[in-house]
C-alpha cells in the first residue's frame, strides 16, 4: 500500500478479515492470520542525527556512484543495525541477526529499483534525490520496531517528508512477492500524473499495478492471483472500483475493498497473455498526462483493441485463468470462501438449463447490470446436443447520459476444455451470434461486457439479451 501524507502514516497489513472496525485491505498477504493496523502518531517517533554512510552504488544508473547520508525517523545506530545498497538503508533491531535477510532483500529493491527507473524511466524517491537512504525497516513481532509500533506492511510518509517502508521478517527474501509489490510503491511516489494517485477513479492503478509487478515475476505462482475471485464475484463492478468511490449503500465488505487488488488480472492478462508491453502499465505514472489510468491505456493500446481485450479477459476470467499459473481459480475460490460475503455475489446474472430465455428480451436488475468497463455473465447448464443463438440490445446511453458501448463473447466449457467465439457486432451496442454443442458441453456462458469510452463513476449502461435454443 502506498500512502502519501506528510502529517502521519497510516500502515494496514491485509489478509483482509472481519473486525469490530470492518474492513480494510492493502497488500494481500495470504500468510499472515490476522489483520493488523497501525496508526502511528509522530509523537511516539524520535528523530535521528543526519550522519553519513558508506554506499556501495548509486542513484539512478546515469548517476555515479555516491554517498547517501542517513536520516531516519525510526532508527538509530545504537538500537539498530543496518545494511545499505544503492539508494536503500534496511535497518533492524540490535538484538537479532536479520543481515541474511537484509542482503537478499537489498537484492530485490535493487532489481525493482533498476527496471523502474532505467526502463520505464520512473524517478528514484524524494529521499535518494535530497542525497538520503530510502528507509527500509525490518522487523519480526518480537523485536523493538514491532512492539513500539505495532507495524504491518506498507510505505509511509516520516517527519522528515520522506516516504519509508516497513517490512515483516517473512517476506525479507529474494524474489519476495511483497518486495516486489511496495518496491513498486516506491517509484510511483513522485508520479507526474495528476490522476494517478491515491483517491478517486485513478486509485486502482496503484495496488493493480503493484499486484501485477508481483504477479508477473512468478510465472508459475498461484499465490500472486488470490484476490482474482474478487472479480468475478461481482464482475458488474467498474474496473476502477475502490473502497472509496463506491456507491452509496455499498457494503463494507472483503470481496469490494480488494477489487483493487484483484483488477490486476486484467493487467497480467495484458502483458502477459496479450503481450501488450507493460511500459502501458507503468508509463502513465510519468507520462504528465491529464487523463485517468485505464483512459490512458484505452487510448495507448487503442480503442477498439483495448475493448476486444476487456472483453477477450472476462472470457479468460469464466475459462478458468487457462494463461495463468495452474490452481488460480481454486486458489482464488478458497480465498473467497473463506473471506467473502456470499449475499453479496454476483457472479452470474440468470442460470438456465438446456434452454433460453423463452422467446423474452431480458434485462438485467439494478445490482447486476454493467458499470463502466465490467461485465455480465448468463450461464446455460447443458446436457443435450443443439445451437444456441444470442441476441444483444444496448442501450445506447448509460444512466446518466454518457455513449454506451458493448462487446460481447460466448464461453463453453467442460472442466478444463473450453472455447471462445466473439457474437458479431452490428453497431456499437448490438450483436449476435451462435454456437453449436453437444450433450458433453457442461456449460455454455454469455458474457456482455461494457466498454464506454467514458471512464469514471458508476453510471451503469444496461441492455437485453435474448437466448434460445434449436
Amino acid at each position: 500500500m502506498r500512502l502519501k501524507n506528510p502529517s502521519y502514516f497510516l500502515q494496514i497489513i491485509c489478509l483482509p478479515l472481519k473486525t469490530a472496525a470492518g474492513i480494510v485491505a492493502c497488500r494481500h498477504l495470504p500468510s499472515v492470520t490476522s489483520l493488523s493496523i497501525l496508526l502511528v502518531s509522530l509523537g511516539m517517533a524520535f528523530a535521528q542525527n543526519v550522519t553519513a554512510a558508506p554506499s556501495d552504488s548509486g542513484g539512478q544508473s546515469s548517476e555515479q556512484p555516491r554517498a547517501y547520508k542517513i536520516k531516519s525517523t525510526f532508527a538509530d545506530t545504537e538500537t539498530c543495525n543496518y545494511k545499505t545498497k544503492g539508494i536503500f538503508i534496511i535497518w533492524w533491531d540490535k538484538a537479532f541477526d536479520y543481515s541474511k535477510q537484509a542482503e537478499e532483500s537489498l537484492d530485490t529493491f535493487m532489481e525493482v529499483q533498476k527496471e523502474c527507473v532505467e526502463t520505464y524511466h520512473m524517478s528514484n524517491p524524494p529521499g535518494p534525490l535530497a542525497g538520503y537512504y530510502y528507509n527500509i525497516y525490518l522487523y519480526s513481532e518480537q523485536d523493538r520496531f514491532r512492539k513500539s509500533h505495532k507495524w504491518g506492511m506498507g510505505q509511509g510518509t516520516d517527519t522528515n517528508g520522506f516516504p519509508f517502508l516497513t517490512l515483516p521478517l517473512n517476506y525479507a527474501k529474494a524474489g519476495s512477492p511483497g518486495i516486489y509489490h511496495e518496491g513498486l510503491h516506491i517509484f510511483q511516489y513522485k508520479a507526474t500524473s495528476p490522476l494517478y494517485t491515491y483517491t478517486g477513479d485513478g486509485k486502482w492503478i496503484i495496488e493493480a499495478s503493484a499486484n501485477w509487478n508481483a504477479a508477473s515475476k512468478h510465472a508459475n505462482d498461484k499465490n500472486d492471483y488470490i484476490t482474482a475471485a474478487t472479480i468475478t464475484a461481482n464482475p458488474q463492478l467498474p474496473m476502477w472500483y475502490t473502497y472509496e468511490n463506491r456507491e452509496p449503500g455499498d457494503e463494507k465488505l472483503w470481496q469490494r475493498f480488494c477489487h483493487l487488488y484483484g483488477i490486476h488480472t486484467f493487467l497480467n492478462y495484458l502483458t502477459d497473455v496479450c503481450k501488450v508491453s507493460p511500459g502501458v502499465i507503468l508509463g502513465g505514472f510519468y507520462a504528465n498526462t491529464k487523463e485517468l489510468p485505464q483512459e490512458y491505456m484505452y487510448h495507448q493500446i487503442g480503442e477498439a483493441k483495448f475493448a476486444d481485450l476487456f472483453a477477450d479477459n472476462a472470457a479468460h476470467n469464466v475459462c478458468g485463468y487457462p494463461y495463468f499459473p495452474t490452481g488460480v481459480e481454486e486458489r482464488a475460490a478458497k480465498e473467497l470462501k473463506d473471506y467473502g460475503t456470499p449475499r453479496d455475489f454476483h457472479a452470474v446474472v440468470q442460470t438456465f438449463t438446456n434452454e433460453g430465455t423463452g422467446g423474452n428480451w431480458i434485462r438485467p436488475s439494478k445490482d447486476f447490470v454493467t458499470r463502466g468497463w465490467s461485465y455480465n455473465l448468463y450461464k446455460i447448464n447443458n446436457s443435450l446436443d443443439g445451437v444456441y443463438s444470442f441476441q444483444v440490445k444496448g442501450d445506447k446511453k448509460g444512466s446518466a447520459g454518457a455513449p454506451a458501448e458493448f462487446r460481447a463473447r460466448i464461453v463453453v466449457r467442460t472442466g478444463k476444455s473450453v472455447r471462445v467465439e466473439p457474437l458479431k457486432m452490428t453497431n456499437t451496442t448490438d450483436g449476435s451470434g451462435k454456437t453449436s454443442v453437444s450433450a458433453t458441453d457442461a456449460q455454455v456462458y454469455l458474457i456482455v461486457a461494457a466498454t464506454p469510452p467514458f471512464f469514471k463513476g458508476n453510471q451503469t449502461y444496461s441492455y437485453q439479451v435474448l437466448i434460445s435454443k434449436q
